[in-house]
């Protein structure tokens, strides 16, 4: 079985953040309606033709759903999209700020005839407060929220290349729509919802708001180093490869000292005694430790660090990750039949015995529309009619 059989998800989504949380229902077996502007559909549609034709983006979180076009600013199409809700457990929206209000099709509009409804807003700020009315997009969000910032080597900030604040903010949307349904299940009562991107990328700032409020601490950028913990990180090897390795507490470094490195000097310098004392110093430790590591090969070093204990990896470009044996292992790598030919994925990593993972390709723009409303009782002449006035 899959967990959220006979739940029904509609859709007002558009780039990757409410898509990708409704992707995730879809993959734990909800039905989700995708409604789409006609003839234009979403717009991550359209940012590249690598998959048959279809984006990339697309195909990373448009499985598992059906997609309908609508015409939101027609009347009919209102009317179609109340058919479609009044029957609805969830309606996700990320569409810019305001917009729904506008078009009679916010939450306080939908209650009117679904009062169990679950209303899930994803917006970038929030839907209230100084900075509501500012559209958000995941480039924008990593600066106003400091990533960007901290990110990078000493001399240049980068942006981290996922798509990081749209991730978060689809995460803690499905979590957030599950608790919710839940909730509903418990109480017998939905409820309106709000994720922000703000907001989510705020909460997973980790210890770095500890370090500013109790040590008046700004991070700096350490590149492939770590803020908190020295030894850390990618280190290149004599035959120009990496190990990437990590010292996490005081028994690792003194067995990387010892066993691994050979050097047992670095243990009696004051300046190293404690982790807090590494980082301190790191100005003077890193570049020893890059120096050894330099000495040797990779298989070298990966064979002493394996032995010792000591928690390490390779640093793999993106063809190893995707044919990595942990990964074949895992089964982490399935494959979408469509009609254009396969569609290779990865697939949601979490493990159950109990419960199947949905896996339907993504949908054409409207490969549903007529489906759709053939089962909301609109008969042959009705869906023409709609047609020809662009409802559809």
């Amino acid at each position: 079985m899959q967990a959220l059989e006979d739940i029904t998800v509609v859709s007002l989504e558009s780039g990757i953040s409410a898509p990708l949380c409704t992707r995730l229902l879809g993959d734990f077996g909800a039905e989700v309606i995708k409604v789409e502007r006609p003839n234009v559909g979403d717009v991550n549609r359209h940012w590249d033709s690598v998959v048959y034709g279809d984006s990339s983006a697309h195909a990373w979180v448009d499985r598992n759903k059906l997609s309908v076009e609508l015409n939101l600013k027609a009347d009919e199409g209102v009317e179609i999209f109340y058919d479609l809700v009044s029957e609805a457990d969830v309606v996700v929206q990320n569409y810019s700020p305001g917009v729904v209000e506008r078009l009679g099709i916010g939450y306080e509009d939908v209650l009117t005839e679904n009062e169990d409804v679950i209303y899930l807003n994803i917006s970038g700020y929030g839907r209230d407060g100084p900075y509501s009315d500012r559209k958000a997009y995941d480039m924008v969000m990593q600066g106003e929220t400091g990533l960007i910032q901290m990110n990078g080597s000493p001399d240049a900030p980068a942006k981290i290349p996922l798509s990081i604040c749209d991730i978060n903010a689809g995460m803690y949307g499905a979590l957030s729509t599950l608790l919710a349904l839940f909730h509903r299940e418990r109480m017998g009562e939905g409820q309106e919802i709000d994720v922000t991107m703000f907001g989510g990328m705020l909460s997973w700032l980790g210890y770095f708001p500890h370090k500013y409020w109790h040590n008046d601490e700004i991070p700096e950028r350490v590149g492939m180093r770590h803020h908190l913990l020295t030894p850390y990180g990618p280190h290149e090897t004599a035959d120009g490869q990496y190990v990437n390795f990590a010292i996490l507490s005081e028994p690792h470094w003194e067995t990387l000292c010892i066993d691994v490195l050979e050097r047992p000097d670095l243990l009696e310098d004051e300046r190293f005694q404690t982790n807090e004392n590494r980082v301190e110093h790191r100005d003077l430790l890193e570049p020893k430790i890059e120096s050894l590591i330099a000495e040797q090969p990779r298989d070298y070093w990966a064979e002493r660090l394996a032995d010792a204990g000591i928690p390490w990896g390779d640093v793999n470009e993106l063809d190893d990750v995707l044919s990595h044996p942990q990964a074949e292992h895992l089964g982490l790598v399935k494959e979408l039949e469509t009609e254009d030919g396969p569609v290779p994925y990865v697939d949601n990593p979490i493990d159950f015995e109990a419960l199947e993972f949905a896996s339907d390709p993504m949908p054409d723009l409207g490969e549903h529309t007529e489906e759709v409303l053939e089962a909301l009782d609109y008969d042959d002449q009705e869906i023409n009619e709609l047609r020809e006035s662009n409802t559809i």
